[in-house]
């Protein structure tokens, strides 16, 4: 009898743990996603980022090229953006500006 109990005690504390740390990731998540990121963060200034991708001076970063934009990037999540801004892969999940631009640039696949 003492083994169902410790089992049924098991599988209920794992059921929770598992639903809390889901919840935990979700609410995580969303937090990181509702900050935008600031010209000044430490990644942001390492990775040259701007919120208007034509203010990006071309000399000091070669791999800009016209028309490039966060709006364009593989790392730009747009099915999350709103205000025109949206999670970033490159940033941790904060928000950036459509219109912005960072040297982690990426070609979305064809």
């Amino acid at each position: 009898m003492q083994h169902q109990s410790d089992r049924r005690r098991f599988i209920k504390f794992a059921g929770a743990s598992a639903a809390t740390l889901a919840l935990g990731g979700l609410w995580t998540s969303r937090a990181m996603a509702a900050d935008k990121i600031s010209v000044d963060d430490p990644t942001a200034k390492a990775l040259h980022y701007t919120d208007d991708a034509s203010h990006v001076d071309q000399a000091a970063n070669p791999n800009y090229a016209a028309g490039h934009h966060c709006g364009n990037c593989a790392l730009y999540q747009a099915s999350a953006e709103k205000d025109g801004h949206a999670p970033c892969a490159a940033f941790g999940g904060k928000l950036v500006a459509k219109s912005g631009w960072c040297a982690a640039w990426a070609s979305k696949p064809a």
